[in-house]
């Protein structure tokens, strides 16, 4: 079983406009309401693959509820823990017809260090050997500092043979790193956070996939937007070049990469064909004006299109 957990999730409402004008009226066209969070963004993304999953994480109130149930309706296994008090986030997507996309996001509930310990417990009381953990998105509300360490520290204690996958942030992420998961998926941004500088070349990629390997990660794969992807697994190395779409929205185009990235490596997919069927997801999910889900189709035809360079 593949699992994902999503320690802050929110409900993303999508306010579609001609154009975003400050200091002044702006007129909403069209709005959708569709799931926040990258951990739920994987969970969906998988059901659309046809692959059973399981969701993990905390939600509260109405909004908690209403995160659950879209979940629920996705055909994914819920295993959230809730609580009535207080509301899971909302954030705002304010999305101009120029495909402009500006994100405003609600902080979320701080979580107290008892509702972590729970929810870990009811995580290692459900999970079995050979299942995969998705650990994804920010978790820097929670009582217990760098809790994804926490989650990977008490599965060794317990003895379960779990799969890791990472896709965080900031130091989420370069904590992360001293657990040694069985991937790491930063973008550009976060590889310059592990190494200290800013990456943008080629060459400062292969720098920070080196870094990232000699610390024992099996996989390593930086998404780069436009330009596409590299990514390290067992020596090979593999540039990405991007597929030319019509790009309406990038915003979960990350968490469809590393959904095709998981789904492959589960179904014991060639490395590249994993990196193909991940690639044609993403710009699937690209095409869309929402920020989570994709034309399975479309993606299955983009895959066929997907160009990749062999490194040395």
């Amino acid at each position: 079983m593949i699992c994902t957990l999503t320690i802050n999730p929110a409900v993303d409402k999508l306010l579609f406009i001609p154009e975003l004008h400050r200091d002044n009226t702006n007129r909403i066209q069209r709005i959708e309401e569709v799931l926040g969070g990258k951990g739920t963004h994987v969970s969906v993304n998988l059901s659309i693959l046809g692959c059973s999953n399981r969701a993990y994480g905390i939600g509260y109130g109405q909004t908690g509820k209403r995160i659950e149930q879209i979940l629920s309706d996705g055909g994914v296994d819920v295993a959230f823990l809730h609580f009535d008090e207080g509301e899971s986030r909302t954030n705002y997507a304010l999305i101009e017809d120029n495909h402009i996309c500006t994100l405003i996001t609600e902080k979320g509930k701080t979580v107290p260090e008892k509702i972590c310990r729970q929810l870990i417990d009811h995580m290692m009381d459900t999970m079995d050997d050979g299942d995969v953990l998705v650990l994804s998105g920010d978790a820097s509300n929670t009582e217990i500092p760098f809790i994804y360490n926490e989650v990977v520290d008490e599965l060794i204690r317990r003895g379960k043979h779990i799969r890791v996958f990472l896709d965080t942030s900031s130091e989420n992420l370069i904590r992360g790193l001293e657990r040694k998961p069985f991937l790491v998926k930063p973008n550009e941004d976060e590889l310059s956070q592990i190494m200290g500088k800013p990456v943008s070349t080629d060459g400062e990629v292969l720098e920070g996939i080196q870094l990232i390997s000699e610390k024992g990660i099996p996989c390593v794969a930086v998404s780069r937007g436009g330009k596409g992807s590299i990514v390290k697994y067992q020596g090979e190395i593999y540039k990405v070049h991007p597929l030319k779409v019509d790009v309406i929205n990038t915003i979960g185009c990350g968490d469809a990469f590393l959904s095709g990235l998981v789904y492959g490596f589960e179904k014991g997919m060639e490395f590249p064909e994993i990196l193909k069927l991940a690639t044609a997801i993403s710009a699937a999910t690209a095409e869309s004006d929402l920020t989570v889900g994709y034309d399975l189709n479309r993606a299955m035809e983009l895959k066929d299109q997907v160009q990749l360079e062999k490194m040395e």
